[in-house]
């Protein structure tokens, strides 16, 4: 299980944690936590000054994408441990956290399952100068490295420049200044402002305040959505209101596809074996699907999209026509850097039985039905894989790849169509 440590607080002032103004004084210090985590969705905090053996439940049942009220514990240094709410088994523990006097402090809980992490707010930062707000990024998404642009409601991102640039999973940015005001705010990947990650229209930014903008992880691991909090103040959510699909062909040969999904075109007169090599934005909801084989229009119902999911629809076919099926994407990265995820897409339309996938004769996925998707699974990186593809229901060798390069924090699918008396194709595709 990877954890990020909270080496932050080393970076910020003892001070850390305090008093809200709700009334409590003296000895004492107040704690909250913002639970994130896409992996736990109700969390317990427990805190240890050392006094004694136990450790005393301080939060509980921290609910998803809620900060919970502050806590106060009497001013120390602590062990502090976060566990799934009503589970002894400890996700992350906290050494030499130096709580003081009449301080405030969030502690951030994020990760998807087994990719357990946390960061903490010192939230008794000075206030800026007059005309200027205070923020820094925290990025908790696992979408990997992130630009952040505050801009003009208006403007391009064309000549626009990071305000914040190059904020890694898991790690917290500088404080930086900005005029205070409402802005636009984006988030693309690292370096390219073409991929789009997020894009609310309005923030508002207060003068002489001190705030703190948390990027979180969607459902498909890619786009990103945004909290907004300011210091000892109350969370804001910005959702992300798209979802990312693309498309794939695993219909019989010799046939021609063009599809659209909510306007987005995905295949335009695609053969078999063809998988989209990226992903288009359309909005979350209800999405109407327009498809033609071969020039003759195919009735396909709506389909439902997840805001921030990531989806490949799926064309195959069987003995009672042309199919469709949208498969739900999981491009969250690995639970361990050194590892990949790989899953099998079984198109074999033509072959019409369920299909098995080893790697390095190793199990990935096993009786996978035509139309359907393996859930991903983690395997050691590598640069000379063999992936062996089998039909379920016989045994007999479907596909067999040699030298095969995985390469560490990446996810692929490996989509197979053909079979029967058709060729059989098998397409390594990197998903991100």
């Amino acid at each position: 299980m990877r954890t990020y440590s909270s080496y932050f607080l080393g970076l910020l002032a003892p001070a850390v944690l305090a008093l809200s103004s709700c009334g409590s004084s003296g000895n004492q210090a107040q704690i909250r936590v913002l639970n994130v985590s896409t992996g736990y969705k109700s969390l317990d905090l427990y805190a240890n000054n050392g006094d004694t053996s136990t450790d005393t439940l301080e939060l509980q049942a921290v609910p998803y994408e809620t900060a919970s009220d502050y806590k106060s514990v009497g001013s120390a240094t602590y062990t502090i441990k976060f566990k799934v709410s009503g589970l002894t088994d400890t996700l992350a523990t906290l050494t030499g956290q130096k709580l003081a006097d009449q301080s405030h402090a969030t502690y951030i809980a994020f990760g998807s399952t087994g990719n357990f992490g946390d960061l903490m707010i010192n939230e008794d930062q000075g206030d800026p100068t007059s005309g200027y707000s205070s923020v820094t990024i925290y990025n908790t998404a696992e979408a990997g490295v992130l630009d952040v642009y505050l801009t003009d409601p208006a403007a391009s991102l064309t000549d626009a420049s990071p305000t914040f640039s190059s904020v890694s999973s898991g790690s917290t940015s500088s404080a930086t200044p900005i005029t205070h005001g409402t802005y636009r705010l984006r988030v693309t990947a690292a370096g390219d402002k073409t991929d789009l990650r997020l894009d609310v229209p309005s923030v508002t930014f207060d003068d002489q305040k001190v705030s703190s903008l948390i990027l979180t992880s969607t459902q498909g691991g890619v786009l990103v959505n945004a909290m907004y909090l300011p210091q000892q103040g109350t969370l804001t959510k910005y959702e992300n209101t798209q979802a990312r699909v693309r498309a794939a062909v695993g219909i019989s040969d010799g046939t021609t596809v063009t599809a659209s999904i909510g306007g987005l075109a995905v295949l335009n007169n695609s053969t078999v074996g063809l998988i989209g090599s990226t992903y288009g934005q359309i909005t979350a909801g209800t999405a109407a699907v327009t498809l033609s084989v071969d020039g003759n229009p195919v009735t396909i119902a709506d389909q439902t999209l997840t805001a921030g999911g990531d989806y490949t629809l799926l064309v195959w076919s069987n003995a009672s026509g042309t199919q469709t099926s949208l498969i739900t994407d999981d491009n969250h990265v690995p639970s361990v850097s050194t590892k990949v995820k790989l899953r099998v897409l079984n198109g074999m339309s033509a072959l019409g039985a369920p299909i098995t996938l080893t790697a390095n004769f190793s199990p990935v996925a096993e009786g996978v039905p035509v139309g359907q998707a393996s859930t991903p699974y983690e395997v050691d990186s590598g640069t000379d894989y063999e992936l062996d593809v089998s039909n379920a229901t016989n045994g007999a060798s479907l596909l067999s790849r040699t030298t095969v390069t995985l390469t560490a924090g990446n996810v692929y699918t490996l989509f197979l169509s053909g079979g029967g008396t058709a060729t059989v194709t098998g397409t390594l595709h990197k998903d991100r």
